[in-house]
């Protein structure tokens, strides 16, 4: 719990209970939830080895130095600290994980490198992860106007061995989430799992 109370500066004064949010490309609100199907791919023949399911929830706020911070949680994903995303302008998302305040998504009008940061949890030797966004919009199953941004996950020597590939379209949410992990060539990629809005809950 070291992460939240670092975040808040421990501190009443800086907490309000009932904050106003910015409005975003990413809809926050408490009670807000996405429910994801997740397929889990071989990483030799690229068949689907595995389906399940998967949710992301809102289940908080906090204000701090007039931003609002929603506490979310992933049913996938085992958090041992808070994580929080806020929207602290109207392109674009932040996120406090782990202790670690970074750009999650962002809304750009020209493809470009956004933010990086270090990467903690790692098989290699610790490097950064390091967010670019791009322009223009497509389409993801049957969401149309979809944007995209990737993170690249490199260890100290530069080799980027992991890929996240995000699509989120504006007030509606995250659509899909593509996770690519590096082949002993260290050169091309494979997809480990990606993961399909299903149906969703927004206040």
């Amino acid at each position: 719990m070291a992460v939240a109370c670092g975040f808040v500066a421990c501190s009443k004064d800086n907490i309000t209970q009932s904050p106003t949010g910015i409005k975003g490309i990413m809809p926050l609100s408490v009670g807000n939830y996405w429910y994801y199907q997740k397929k889990v791919h071989d990483s030799a023949t690229g068949s689907v080895t595995a389906t399940t399911l998967d949710t992301i929830g809102i289940t908080s706020q906090v204000s701090v130095n007039d931003i609002v911070y929603y506490q979310q949680y992933q049913s996938s994903v085992l958090l041992k600290a808070p994580s929080f995303f806020a929207n602290i302008d109207s392109n674009t998302v932040q996120k406090i994980d782990s202790a670690t305040k970074y750009i999650f998504f962002k809304r750009v009008s020209a493809d470009q490198g956004v933010d990086s940061w270090p990467d903690i949890v790692t098989t290699r030797c610790t490097g950064t992860n390091q967010l670019h966004a791009y322009a223009g919009d497509t389409t993801v199953d049957t969401y149309s106007g979809c944007l995209k941004n990737i993170v690249y996950v490199n260890d100290c020597t530069g080799q980027t061995f992991e890929k996240w590939v995000y699509f989120l379209k504006p007030d509606l949410g995250i659509v899909r989430i593509e996770h690519y992990k590096v082949n002993s060539d260290n050169v091309t990629f494979f997809l480990d799992f990606e993961e399909d809005l299903k149906n969703y809950h927004l206040q």
